[in-house]
């Protein structure tokens, strides 16, 4: 039987847990959606970046749920050592295709990019660098609207909000320029 005493300090050990992992969420700030017109980070005949090296133990399952390859695209993100996660999307001669270097405990990926092909070209990510899930910057939906323009929606996490649950998301209006590079034209902060 648990004394009152061990157990007040293991509610005080999990809420102090707690305390750190939504800490750890706002540590990683996404400061480049901080601003109504995000810097450039693409730029033409850039190679697609390979996968970071993710740290940990990577359960294999997690790996088996990755999506094989199915376009030239695909594989040239293979080639670069990102597992496939989810459905591309694609339409207007773009392809939006989500890539991980790596997967945390519940499966969910880490250190991931969207990256996007325009007429089987490389155009650039919808991120400066990679970004893990349930953290602020987190990619999250992203829909094309035209031959030129898709839309990517990001979560923002405030102090206080628990990691399910972001208070906030940022759309960021990307471009696809003549020369096939992907460019951040605005991006604007809502409530959820």
């Amino acid at each position: 039987m648990m004394s009152g005493r061990v157990r007040v300090t293991l509610v005080s050990i999990a809420i102090a847990a707690g305390q750190v992992a939504i800490g750890r969420a706002q540590a990683q700030r996404a400061s480049w959606l901080d601003t109504p017109k995000p810097a450039p980070w693409n730029s033409a005949g850039m190679p697609i970046p390979p996968a970071p090296q993710v740290r940990g133990n990577l359960d294999p399952h997690c790996r088996e749920l990755a999506r094989p390859p199915q376009s030239d695209e695909d594989q040239r993100l293979r080639d670069q050592g990102w597992d496939l996660v989810g459905a591309f999307q694609g339409g207007w001669q773009i392809l939006v295709i989500r890539g991980t270097a790596g997967y945390d405990g519940m499966c969910r990926p880490l250190q991931f990019q969207d990256f996007v092909f325009v007429r089987g070209n490389f155009a650039g990510t919808l991120s400066p660098r990679p970004v893990d899930s349930r953290t602020d910057g987190a990619l999250g939906r992203v829909t094309l609207e035209s031959d030129r323009r898709l839309v990517a929606e990001y979560a923002r996490y405030s102090v206080a909000d628990p990691l399910c649950c972001p208070s906030r998301t940022t759309s960021v209006v990307f471009d696809v320029a003549n020369d096939s590079i992907l460019r951040a034209v605005s991006a604007v902060t809502a409530r959820r």
